[in-house]
């Protein structure tokens, strides 16, 4: 605006001498010219005048006399007396130099005894003055990390002779976490087991069951049989009265029984059950021989089983036996055969050809009923051999522990159809155990021949005998390791009489 303005004067005052040298032309320009002059004269007197206007508010506002002093703004002064209080018992003096914070007096004091230089409102040019912020060289972020080499940005103001040589700092690519594989958790080592010695016990029969097989031979076993058979004839008319006025009440007229060896209902003679009382060879107390009861002599079976104390049976049967049936066979089941009352109180499935009962016997007019375990045998037929070896050494053993351990109070019974030829090789085999377990070496045919005399016609085939043979082979092998010098002659001992079952010799001699 000023440059403008002086511009007009100087052309202004050329004019003017232009005028006084008598140029006619000029005094019109001079009128425009100092016309504009004015103008421009007032809108600087305008200009100024607003000028002056700004810098007193703007004064009043940012740059007060009594604000000059400190950069805090002392708080106005409240009327509130109350106000005073409060605020007087909250500052109270400390003793730590955290709360020695900056007061406003001491701000007036440090700018009475340093005086600041107060820059000008206005540069130059009129424009509002702007303070120029100097940075120190001390003041840095300390926190900030220092570059162990000069920069792209130093090096660049370098020469080129020494920016070549001069290194420059680069921050190294950055690089993914490395993922921490997991930690696997080794389980402490099993703690040793404690060794244990496997001492196996001889069994004490074990010699005699070597010289048992090393005499053994099975071109015998016929010859055997048939002597038992015709050394055990028995006189019908003379031995077996009770049997022969009682045919009715027995399953076949073929196998007598003897009347010294019947089982006799004490207070009633005039009663009959098929049953006789063997002494066994090796056994203490006597065993219960009986055929299964027909139809309608279910009472006289039962109560002779209860008179006996019998607490543990036997029944031998197949596949036609079994609609002899002569007590129930459903759990809580209960029949009463006459004066018997017989209730089932237990069944057991265990095995496939084995069944136990728990069955309670108890007469009218009695308090104290027996208990009676009932093993039923499945699959064994008439004139046959067992289905299985193993069930049947199992079965026979438990009568052999049941014998020894017994007080002759209880007794066992062990019942076929007839209760001769497979009651007969039950026995006999159990007969044969106890003589081993006596350290005695069993004599098969004596043992048939001393049973068949007490209760005829008992191993009633030569299958039943042969099989009689098998059966304490395999009793003898699982007590014992057959020796290298036997293997041989056991096998063929074996296939010797096998051959002898496979025959159909189911003849009664």
């Amino acid at each position: 605006m000023n440059s403008l303005f002086l511009i007009l004067v100087f052309v202004a005052l050329m004019c003017l001498s232009l005028v006084e040298a008598g140029d006619p032309d000029v005094g019109g320009i001079f009128s425009g010219i100092s016309g504009l002059m004015s103008s421009i004269g007032g809108l600087a007197g305008s200009a100024g005048g607003k000028k002056k206007k700004d810098k007193k508010t703007k004064k009043h506002h940012h740059h007060h006399n009594h604000h000059a002093k400190g950069s805090v703004v002392p708080p106005k002064k409240s009327k509130n007396k109350h106000e005073k209080k409060k605020k007087g018992t909250r500052r109270e003096k400390s003793s730590t130099k955290l709360h020695a914070t900056t007061s406003n007096a001491s701000l007036r004091g440090h700018d009475s005894r340093h005086k600041i230089k107060k820059h000008d409102e206005t540069a130059s040019d009129g424009s509002p003055f702007l303070p120029t912020i100097t940075v120190s060289d001390t003041c840095v972020n300390v926190f900030t990390e220092q570059a162990s080499a000069p920069t792209r940005a130093m090096t660049a103001k370098l020469p080129p002779n020494e920016r070549a040589l001069t290194p420059v700092a680069a921050s190294p690519p950055p690089t993914a976490a490395p993922i921490m594989a997991p930690v696997l958790v080794q389980p402490p080592p099993p703690l040793p087991l404690p060794v244990t010695t496997v001492t196996t016990l001889k069994w004490k029969a074990e010699d005699v069951a070597i010289s048992y097989i090393e005499k053994l031979d099975a071109t015998m076993t016929r010859l055997e049989y048939i002597e038992a058979c015709a050394a055990t004839k028995v006189d019908v008319d003379k031995d077996c009265q009770l049997w022969k006025k009682n045919l009715q009440k027995n399953q076949s007229d073929a196998y007598p029984i003897l009347d010294s060896t019947i089982v006799k209902l004490p207070n009633q003679p005039d009663d009959y059950v098929n049953m006789s009382s063997i002494t066994v060879p090796h056994c203490r107390y006597p065993i219960l021989m009986a055929q299964m009861p027909k139809r309608g002599c279910e009472e006289e079976f039962w109560r002779a089983a209860f008179n006996e104390s019998v607490v543990m049976m036997y029944v031998l049967m197949g596949a036609e036996d079994e609609k002899n049936d002569f007590f129930p066979t459903a759990m809580g089941a209960y029949v009463y055969y006459g004066a018997m009352f017989v209730n089932i109180r237990k069944v057991e499935k265990m095995d496939d050809e084995r069944t136990r009962y728990t069955i309670e016997v108890l007469p009218n007019g009695f308090s104290n009923s027996v208990m009676i375990n009932v093993y039923v045998h499945t699959g064994w037929e008439p004139f046959g051999v067992p289905v299985k070896y193993a069930n049947t050494t199992r079965s026979v053993v438990d009568v052999m522990n049941f014998v020894k351990t017994s007080n002759g109070s209880d007794k066992m019974m062990v019942v076929s159809k007839n209760g001769c030829g497979r009651a007969g090789y039950f026995i006999s085999l159990g007969a044969a155990f106890c003589c081993l377990n006596d350290c005695s070496e069993p004599r098969m045919m004596e043992i048939v021949k001393a049973i068949r005399m007490q209760r005829p016609n008992a191993v009633d085939s030569m299958k039943q005998y042969a099989s009689l043979y098998l059966c304490l082979l395999y009793f003898i092998k699982k007590k014992i390791t057959i020796p290298d010098n036997l293997k041989q002659k056991v096998e063929d001992v074996t296939k010797a009489l096998e051959g002898l079952i496979r025959q159909d010799l189911s003849i009664m001699y």
